[in-house]
């Protein structure tokens, strides 16, 4: 090699092109795009499970799989036409079910059944030990409130259900020959005569035979010889508890 070609190659302009290296593109970090995929996949999992959630085939796919033939019956009968109760009992017609007409408006389980954890969780445990009956156990509102902090009265009349006060009910059926609502007996409460999953009763007529029984409804008498003994453990430890 020549010293001319020595000198041209020692030049600051030779060692700069000799140096001079295309910039490699810059690597995506996998980690962060990975991370970012399973972050979004457990958020739309969560969101259709929680969607899922307030259905009632989740209540009979995951806790209640013995009643989805009985309690989903209920709620998705026709509320005009004739139907069968939880435990197959005819009915004249549906909507004397609450289950019913509440399901002909779009309700659905939890609307009335709020989750309570622990009430959950005793649940949880007496249906891996087995200790449940099928259909249970006739729910009152004491049942119902039990775990929730208010009262009978209220679980039925709030401005989320039915927005009237006990005067304003008692007023719209003063013309009934004995009004079911004038609360003169306070011992009674909404779920003596309204039940959910099965006709409901006019408890008047247990003392006064010119009690209007609404259309599809039972007397005192045909309700008594309905099979209603369901008891199992957990009624028995409410019992003890309340």
């Amino acid at each position: 090699m020549s010293e001319e070609n020595k000198v041209a190659d020692a030049t600051p302009e030779g060692v700069a092109q000799e140096d001079k290296q295309v910039p490699a593109p810059k690597k995506k970090n996998r980690k962060a795009v990975i991370a970012g995929i399973v972050v979004a996949a457990v958020a739309v999992i969560g969101l259709g499970f929680n969607a899922w959630h307030e259905t009632p085939e989740f209540c009979v796919s995951i806790c209640h799989t013995p009643m989805a033939d009985t309690y989903l019956e209920t709620l998705y009968a026709n509320p005009y036409e004739p139907a069968v109760d939880k435990w197959g009992n005819e009915v004249a017609k549906a909507d004397s079910m609450l289950a019913s007409k509440h399901g002909a408006m779009g309700k659905k389980c939890m609307d009335c059944h709020v989750p309570a954890l622990e009430e959950q969780v005793t649940e949880g445990i007496e249906w891996m030990q087995g200790n449940y009956y099928n259909p249970l156990s006739e729910r009152d509102l004491a049942r119902l409130v039990f775990y929730r902090g208010v009262g009978e009265t209220e679980f039925c009349l709030n401005s989320g259900c039915h927005n009237i006060t006990k005067t304003g009910l008692t007023e719209e059926t003063k013309s009934f020959a004995r009004n079911p609502h004038s609360w003169h007996h306070n011992e009674y409460t909404c779920s003596d005569c309204h039940k959910g999953h099965r006709a409901s009763i006019m408890v008047c007529s247990q003392c006064h035979e010119d009690a209007e029984v609404p259309d599809g409804w039972l007397t005192w008498d045909e309700s008594k010889n309905l099979e209603t003994q369901y008891m199992n453990w957990n009624d028995e430890k409410f019992l003890l508890e309340s």
